[in-house]
């Protein structure tokens, strides 16, 4: 009775020392746990994560989900997900053939059946889409574990620049809805990606490593999303240590904070070739922003003033199908801009702006600065230039879900500026998305039937010589209509904390970080 006494006091002991003792290992290892924040601009939403949404902060998508292939640069891929993939010589099947032994965040493996739900998914959430993947997929075969086919009722040149894109063509697990069937409710965000959804809020999203990330080589840090949707916020939370990685797409900061943080010794500053500009449109509904009047503005800007690039057309040298013959830029000449105006009919007023038959040349230019900061000094210059050559300009900065409000919805704005898409979406996607005509009524930028006709053209196109000369018409009717005027061409800048050692740049704006290869001391 004695020895059964004393096993049970000696067990007891134990029990509260194991108790103790585990209690402090939890201690340390959050101590001792590495973290990296993140500013983003918009808030996370990372309880509503599903791949083949649209849903959450586009930087969430790319930390969670993988792709089937990554992009390269200037029209080209790697493997992803899939080691490799064939194209039928119609344009109209392509094979893909996944790698073995990869799996999601809950353990299962990524096979040909978790492809074949994703894009069935994807389909089933965004009828309304423009996307020739999902618009012109027919059939899927799964002719083994690990080989998709895809069946295209027509040619779909575009399929590899968007199954590489953030959303939402990535990669997610069929046990992220309820049913495991493409029409189920999403539950929860299960990927192949460096990570994993611990906690969303309003202000942040918690995310912790995926252990079976890279055949279980998992990340050995954890990651937090801030939303911090003021620019100059995100510049003050950098300078005092409350976030490691600031920048890009993911929320950038105005040109002098970036200086500022550049040259402390306290950052690392890194910059890569982007894709993207940022340009001024016209609202394609206002009638009184015929060609003639288009050209008078476009010539009456200086852009040289607006970049410390030398900006020429509406694309980068870094965009497919682009080079230094097909991107002319407007020369900047006051005189021809006003000659310009008084072709069509316009007169100076006693206020010095022109006007015909009582209505002034007088825009209003909309801006956000949520997202863009710079922004609000180029539009204050080029209310300037337009000014000297008698055109009112009238600057109104909105919020960001405003701003996106007039741009898609209510068309309230007769300036914009916007920025284009980036890398594999350029130049078509983003062309066909706000240029093109589409079932009879204008495009979101512009209402122009020869560019609309190009687009069409194209997109039906599967001969690559044939598909560059088409788009060197396509980049000569958008410069002599005048339909955009670029104010910058932007690389991909951050600005890292000393705690980040290593930083790459993914390859892909919208989810800019290489995980995988980010390094924390």
């Amino acid at each position: 009775m004695r020895k059964k006494t004393c096993l049970i006091i000696l067990l007891l002991v134990i029990s509260v020392l194991t108790a103790c003792t585990n209690k402090k290992l939890e201690l340390s290892s959050e101590k001792d746990s590495k973290t990296v924040t993140i500013a983003i601009a918009s808030e996370g939403k990372g309880e509503y994560l599903d791949a083949t949404s649209y849903n959450s902060a586009m930087a969430l998508y790319g930390a969670v989900y993988e792709s089937l292939i990554t992009y390269a640069g200037q029209g080209t891929y790697k493997p992803g997900l899939a080691q490799r993939w064939e194209q039928s010589e119609d344009g109209k099947t392509y094979t893909f053939y996944l790698k073995k032994h990869q799996k999601f965040s809950n353990g299962t493996e990524v096979t040909a059946d978790a492809v074949k739900f994703t894009l069935e998914r994807a389909k089933f959430l965004n009828e309304m889409s423009t996307l020739q993947t999902l618009t012109n997929l027919e059939t899927i075969h799964i002719p083994d574990e690990y080989t998709v086919e895809l069946v295209f009722n027509q040619v779909s040149n575009q399929l590899l620049a968007e199954l590489c894109q953030t959303r939402p063509l990535r990669i997610m697990s069929p046990d992220s809805v309820d049913t495991k069937k493409y029409d189920g409710k999403f539950k929860k965000a299960i990927g192949s990606g460096a990570l994993c959804v611990e906690k969303s809020t309003d202000e942040q999203t918690i995310m912790t490593p995926n252990p079976y990330y890279r055949q279980n080589h998992p990340i050995d840090y954890q990651v937090i999303f801030q939303t911090i949707p003021d620019a100059s916020s995100r510049f003050l939370a950098m300078k005092s240590g409350k976030v490691d990685i600031v920048g890009g797409t993911l929320g950038d900061l105005s040109t002098s904070d970036k200086d500022i943080l550049a040259k402390d010794p306290m950052f690392n500053s890194y910059d890569f070739a982007g894709t993207m500009t940022h340009f001024m449109a016209f609202n394609p509904g206002n009638e009184q922003l015929s060609q003639p009047i288009r050209e008078g503005i476009a010539t009456a800007i200086n852009t040289a003033k607006l970049s410390d690039k030398k900006l020429k057309g509406l694309f980068q040298e870094t965009v497919q199908y682009v080079n230094q013959a097909n991107q002319s830029a407007k020369i900047y000449d006051v005189e021809k801009a006003k000659a310009l105006f008084e072709k069509d009919g316009y007169q100076l007023n006693t206020a010095g702006y022109y006007e015909k038959n009582n209505i002034p040349l007088a825009f209003n230019l909309v801006i956000q600065t949520t997202e863009f900061p710079e922004w609000k000094e180029k539009a204050e210059l080029i209310e300037q230039y337009l000014k000297q050559v008698g055109v009112s300009v009238s600057i109104q900065i909105v919020d960001q879900e405003s701003y996106y409000d007039r741009l898609w919805k209510t068309k309230k704005y007769d300036l914009i500026f916007y920025r284009t898409y980036t890398d594999a979406l350029l130049p078509y996607y983003f062309l066909h998305s706000l240029f093109e005509n589409q079932k009879e009524q204008s495009g979101i930028l512009a209402n122009d039937g020869v560019l609309t006709d190009l687009l069409k053209i194209y997109a039906k196109t599967s001969d690559k010589t044939k598909q560059q000369e088409i788009f060197q018409s396509i980049f000569k009717r958008i410069a002599d209509q005048s339909l955009a005027v670029p104010i910058d061409y932007k690389d991909e800048c951050f600005v890292t904390s000393k705690k980040i050692t290593g930083f790459t740049y993914s390859g892909l704006s919208d989810a800019p970080i290489d995980f995988s290869h980010l390094t924390v001391a």
